[in-house]
């Protein structure tokens, strides 16, 4: 009797699932190539810490992401951690139901004003954490390469600067035009003329900008709020017999094939982004404080570093990315433990760059580093 009961148990342990990890949910609006990147930065970095994920695709559709909301919290007991941007305002309701359930969170890409639903931890305790990218930081890079380029283009010439940013009271636009602002108005012989808000899109871009010509013939700087104003600035100015990277210096605001394209081929002076890589640091910060290692001691909300890509640095990055970008199983060459402060005991400092991981990942294949 007992050898068969061994043989029961051991055939019931055969059958059970051997992870033995942390379960992690994460949720992302859509499956365009941005989030798809932050999808597989995530996946990357679970696999090596033993951290089930299950990824949530809302097909950009508001309504869905709340229906599989409501499935997760249904459920309660199905994940130890739930991952999620703040996608048209949903945060509020994932904040919610992480304090009912008792299950941590982090909210990661967009975040909250404190007047709306306070701080991590403040007065909700599951809410971990919080990471953004650092859009202030990124845009004092940005402002500050393009008066330097503006510069050696013509040291003589008084550099007059235009701004074309997003909405005026989005997050994003705030923080990235208080970057600017904060260089502009300090830097002798710089002066910074007019801030023109818009939808984020290229075709207000573009009749902002064929405005603004008008209006400061002399502008040899225009500021770009983000990829797709940058687009509408480019054809805006190649309709006005401007051109781009000579007679006016453009930035971008993103890390995509296009936008690097663009910075090679001399028509962008400088781009920022690579913020995809929140999708692994969401998943450390979650596994670190399961495993009981928190980050108190390192804040509560972090600021994503952006990659800054110039004319110097482009060739190796588009060489990097772009096999990331044609081979996406090897990133899962890049060992994201070594970031990890649980796995790390003498790791003192989270190190949240895009730029670090592409460093590991040329050593790892051998690629030969270009200028940084």
């Amino acid at each position: 009797m007992s050898r068969i009961v061994s043989f029961v148990i051991l055939l019931w342990l055969g059958m059970m699932p051997a992870w033995g990890g942390s379960r992690v949910a994460l949720f992302l609006p859509d499956d365009t190539p941005f989030w798809n990147r932050v999808a597989l930065f995530a996946r990357a970095a679970a696999g090596d810490l033993n951290v089930q994920l299950t990824v949530f695709d809302a097909d950009a559709d508001r309504l869905k992401l709340l229906r599989q909301l409501k499935q997760v919290s249904s459920t309660p007991d199905r994940f130890d951690a739930w991952l999620f941007p703040n996608f048209l305002r949903t945060a509020g309701h994932f904040l919610v139901q992480c304090q009912r359930l008792g299950t941590p969170c982090i909210l990661f890409n967009s975040g909250l004003a404190e007047d709306q639903l306070g701080a991590p931890r403040r007065p909700n305790p599951q809410w971990i954490a919080q990471l953004i990218p650092d859009d202030t930081g990124s845009s004092m890079e940005i402002t500050r390469e393009l008066i330097q380029q503006a510069r050696q283009n013509n040291s003589d010439r008084p550099i007059a600067i235009a701004a074309v940013n997003g909405y005026q009271a989005d997050a994003p636009a705030i923080k990235r035009e208080e970057g600017l602002r904060q260089v502009a108005e300090t830097t002798e012989g710089a002066r910074l003329k007019q801030v023109f808000y818009t939808d984020w899109g290229a075709q207000q871009a573009y009749v902002r900008t064929a405005g603004l010509l008008r209006r400061y013939p002399a502008v040899n700087v225009i500021w770009s709020a983000n990829y797709r104003t940058t687009n509408g600035i480019l054809e805006a100015l190649d309709d006005a017999g401007r051109t781009p990277g000579r007679d006016v210096l453009v930035n971008g605001y993103d890390i995509n094939p296009q936008a690097l394209s663009q910075v090679a081929g001399g028509r962008v002076a400088v781009t920022a982004g690579g913020h995809y890589v929140e999708g692994a640091w969401a998943v450390i910060l979650a596994h670190d404080y399961l495993a009981g290692k928190d980050f108190q001691d390192q804040g509560l909300v972090f600021h994503t570093p952006l990659l800054i890509v110039t004319r110097d640095n482009v060739e190796n990055v588009q060489t990097v990315l772009g096999r990331i970008e044609k081979e996406p199983d090897s990133l899962y060459r890049v060992d994201f433990s070594q970031y990890s402060r649980a796995e790390n005991p003498n790791l003192k400092d989270y190190d949240f760059s895009l730029r670090e991981v592409l460093k590991d990942y040329q050593a790892v294949w051998g690629l030969e580093p270009g200028g940084d």
